[in-house]
């Protein structure tokens, strides 16, 4: 019976790993590589957050910062850990 459960415990842990990820489109604002930040003006509504100002995400992979400069459209794949966004994933369109 405990190892039924503990099977139940760990997938129920990866759905929420991968419920946590989110893919979303957007224009880099602002590039800040000594932060680990960069800024994306997101395309339509997230949440109930501001779509006008920029949104700062942490970078996973710090070159990153190479591939992208203010201006370009992209498309990432987020993870959620609590109030933290991490860049998992960019792809410039």
């Amino acid at each position: 019976m405990g190892r039924i459960a503990g099977s139940a415990i760990i997938a129920m842990s990866f759905a929420s790993v991968v419920y946590a990820q989110e893919t979303l489109k957007g224009e880099v604002a602002t590039v800040d590589e000594a932060s680990g930040k960069i800024g994306i003006k997101l395309s339509g509504t997230v949440g109930s957050g501001d779509t006008t100002a920029p949104t700062n995400f942490k970078v996973q992979d710090g070159l990153i910062f190479n591939a992208v400069k203010p201006g370009d459209k992209v498309l990432i794949i987020v993870e959620r850990a609590g109030n933290d966004m991490t860049i998992k994933q960019l792809t410039k369109e």
